[in-house]
């Protein structure tokens, strides 16, 4: 089985009610590329390999990570192939997938500031 899925077939994917897009980039990662795969849940490394008896066994997890935390994704994947889930890696990662244009949407701000307005209010 292939581990890792192109960008333009997940596009073409997209809304499919058999996939399910994890963004499980690290809190770093997260704040520091504002943007997210239409429709993804957010999930890090560590939720997913917690919680994974949450996950659907029968629809295809395609796992959205960066360049820099690759391997930690491929070993999220075969986590999850051990534990019976049909997991793929996003090819690239979510810096491939902005590259080639495809669409995303920004996230709203990870944490408020200490005195309780938002740091980067204006850009959410």
């Amino acid at each position: 089985m292939e581990i890792r899925i192109p960008c333009a077939e997940l596009y073409l994917r997209l809304g499919d009610e058999d996939v399910l897009v994890l963004d499980c980039r690290p809190p770093n990662q997260w704040e520091r590329i504002e943007f997210h795969i239409p429709g993804s849940l957010r999930m890090t490394p560590e939720e997913v390999a917690r919680d994974l008896f949450i996950l659907p066994d029968d629809e295809l997890i395609v796992l959205c990570g960066c360049e820099e935390d690759w391997e930690d994704v491929l070993r999220l994947c075969r986590l999850l192939m051990m534990r019976g889930r049909n997991a793929v890696c996003l090819d690239g990662g979510i810096q491939a997938w902005m590259a080639e244009g495809f669409p995303t949407e920004r996230h709203l701000c990870p944490t408020p500031a200490l005195n309780g307005s938002h740091p980067a209010a204006e850009r959410c």
